[in-house]
């Protein structure tokens, strides 16, 4: 029993060896990968660059996923459009509150000018009251007679006033009205109509005042985009039709020169006594008489 106790306490002093733990086996590894199937498993990676587009956005570029760019395109358009249909009710607001400010404006003078012309008459009653006269005779029916005069001539004050502040302020609003529209047709010359310059515009409004009869206060008021391109039209055709067409140049045919073969001049007669003895026998014989 007690062998038995020590042996056991033997084994306890013996050292226990660790036991390291088996390592997974690693299945990819163990069979080698072809270079190609790895280059196809990347291929087939998807890449987020692939899936995003750039487009404008408030004057920007950005990427977005694919499919946003016509969404957000459709959102700016219709967001365009409710602006300009927005913009074209509150331009018909403001026309209509201007037409019915000047209709009611319009009534207001015709009112006052109504007004104007009864205290005139009345005041046309006063003239050629002698007060001193009156006043003698009846003092309490000239004082009120004159309080009544002032009394006009206050509210003659008064309309005039009116109506010269109304007349002021149509002539400042007209002014307006047409540096405004000047201001637009010089614009949409200077963008629109080729080859403008200050030049053109002189000679455009020359060919209107001097070719077609119009005064500067007239086209002033007429003056509209329209009209302007109306009357440059008009002056390039009476140009193209007045300006007379260069003369071509004469052509000049090159003949080549005639060549005349020069004749043999004729031999000079002299006369018989200037001749030598040869040349006279020679003479004679062509004349046959040796």
């Amino acid at each position: 029993m007690d062998g038995e106790q020590e042996s056991i306490a033997l084994e306890a002093e013996a050292p226990i060896e660790p036991v390291e733990p088996n390592e997974p086996e690693n299945l990819e590894a163990a069979e080698p990968v072809e270079p190609g199937e790895v280059e196809d498993e990347e291929a087939r990676e998807p890449n987020p660059e692939e899936e995003l587009e750039e487009f404008d956005w408030d004057g920007k570029k950005i990427k977005g996923p694919k499919g946003l760019k016509d969404g957000v395109l459709r959102q700016a358009d219709y967001t365009r459009k409710t602006q300009a249909v927005a913009e074209k009710e509150r331009a018909l607001e403001a026309r209509a509150a201007q037409i019915e400010q000047a209709s009611k404006v319009g009534e207001e003078e015709m009112n006052a000018r109504a007004a104007l012309i009864s205290i005139d008459s009345d005041l046309k009653s006063y003239e050629n009251v002698d007060w001193d006269a009156w006043e003698t005779q009846d003092l309490f029916a000239a004082q009120a007679g004159f309080r009544k005069f002032q009394q006009l001539k206050a509210a003659r004050g008064e309309v005039a006033g009116y109506l010269g502040e109304r007349q002021k302020a149509r002539t400042e609003q007209t002014q307006q009205e047409t540096a405004k529209r000047l201001q637009e047709t010089r614009r949409y010359a200077e963008t629109q109509i080729k080859g403008w310059s200050e030049e053109v515009d002189k000679k455009v409004t020359d060919f209107a005042t001097k070719e077609l009869g119009f005064d500067w206060n007239t086209l002033k008021g007429a003056y509209t985009p329209a009209v302007y391109r109306a009357l440059h039209l008009a002056w390039l055709g009476h140009q193209a039709i007045n300006t007379k067409p260069n003369a071509p140049a004469p052509k000049l045919s090159v003949e080549p020169l005639k060549v005349v073969a020069a004749k043999a001049n004729p031999p000079a007669r002299k006369n018989l006594a200037e001749m030598s003895m040869e040349e006279y026998v020679a003479h004679a014989k062509r004349e046959g008489r040796i």
